[in-house]
């Protein structure tokens, strides 16, 4: 079947239509292709389908730097010119607020430079490392990664080797030349001058962990030290990590006293929070809450005060104003719950960070008539793939 690519989905497809007008999402491609496809699954509303043969490409259509471009299910984009990606991002999130009443550009942030994360989830068998092909269980072994750390996929790829790992490897790499991982294997390993590669590793195998040398390593922020460790999450883009913190703490000024920071994880924003807060010189109170016990012990040994406590009862136990509320919850986005309160509340502004569109819509959706959407920006934390982070203020209407 020939079809032409007419726009981009969240998620990496490419959507076309066939002769009645029932949408086609096809992966690998980009808005203009011309392709010859086949249908692999059908529902009732739309179908799915894998390209034969690129007819005419796109005029944004690149050669990819990535020799295992449409197979990898990594960097999904990687074929698609640099602004395109952009514009496509924008074009997604400008879709997924068109019911929220919004006047002002969005703002991206982006460092388009390969090598670029920090940290990464990979499969290995038998000695070999690599990905799964795309929304597959299929092994790709690879022998490099253009948007890893070379120096993160180097360990990781010699540490497999050199062990025979049957499994899956999450490893991060900080700014000092610091790595530490966590393993899971099919099979009873054991280890072999694991400390060539990291200064710690966990390795789980059946229920059993047993972890050896350094549980966390430090990140060295523009805003101070953010503890990291493989139970906690962090940040990938080394490049703009900085740039992150930054875009989140602008928001502040010198009247915000009082200050509830929900989802604060290890303190990545918690770090740049108080730092600006302490420039100021003023009396204030920083509420600092992350439901990970990890997490919070991960902040405490780097000298950050974060509450463990689940975000909605965070909220439930505050009676009295707040001047900023900070939040940057998982791809579900805000639960119920803290909707709820928030809306009790009535924080004066919302700093909102979100890694889903669709879920950080539906929830302004949810206060919109409490907040006005006063700024949006994107910050392209994930060149090369669809993912998107958003960073907005919301100001409550007077």
């Amino acid at each position: 079947m020939e079809v032409k690519i007419i726009d981009t989905a969240y998620g990496g497809y490419g959507i076309a239509k066939d002769n009645e007008g029932k949408v086609i999402f096809v992966p690998h491609c980009v808005e203009n292709d011309i392709l010859d496809i086949d249908i692999i699954k059908e529902t009732k509303k739309f179908s799915y389908g894998s390209i034969n043969k690129i007819i005419e490409p796109s005029e944004y259509r690149i050669n990819p730097k990535c020799k295992y471009a449409g197979i990898c299910g990594g960097c999904v984009f990687n074929h698609i010119d640099y602004k395109k990606q952009l514009d496509i991002k924008k074009n997604i999130v400008l879709n997924a607020v068109r019911n929220i009443e919004y006047n002002n550009d969005i703002k991206i942030i982006y460092n388009n430079n390969y090598n670029y994360r920090l940290r990464v989830n990979m499969v290995s068998v038998n000695g070999k490392v690599g990905f799964y092909k795309f929304k597959t269980n299929d092994f790709v072994n690879i022998d490099e990664c253009v948007i890893l750390k070379e120096s993160l996929f180097e360990r990781i790829k010699n540490f497999v080797s050199e062990n025979n790992i049957t499994g899956s490897i999450y490893a991060l790499e900080n700014n000092n030349d610091e790595a530490i991982a966590f393993l899971e294997v099919n099979k009873k390993t054991n280890l072999k001058c694991f400390n060539k590669y990291f200064n710690g590793i966990s390795l789980k195998h059946n229920k059993t962990i047993k972890s050896y040398g350094d549980d966390t390593i430090v990140y060295k922020t523009k805003y101070g030290d953010v503890g990291i460790g493989h139970k906690t999450f962090f940040q990938s883009n080394l490049y703009l990590l900085d740039d992150f913190q930054k875009e989140v703490v602008k928001y502040l000024n010198y009247n915000d006293r009082i200050i509830v920071e929900l989802y604060a994880g290890s303190g990545f924003f918690t770090s740049a929070l108080l730092n600006v807060l302490n420039n100021f010189n003023n009396d204030y109170k920083l509420i600092s809450s992350e439901i990970s016990k990890d997490s919070v012990t991960v902040a405490s040994k780097y000298g950050i005060n974060i509450i463990n406590e689940d975000a909605a009862l965070t909220l439930k136990n505050i009676n009295h104003d707040i001047d900023v509320l900070v939040v940057d919850p998982p791809r579900e986005g805000l639960n119920k719950n803290v909707v709820e309160n928030i809306i009790r509340i009535k924080p004066k502004k919302i700093i909102y960070v979100s890694c889903d569109p669709m879920t950080f819509s539906r929830d302004i959706n949810l206060i919109k008539d409490y907040y006005k959407l006063s700024d949006l920006n994107i910050i392209d934390m994930f060149a090369d793939t669809y993912h998107i982070e958003v960073i907005s203020l919301l100001e409550k209407k007077s």
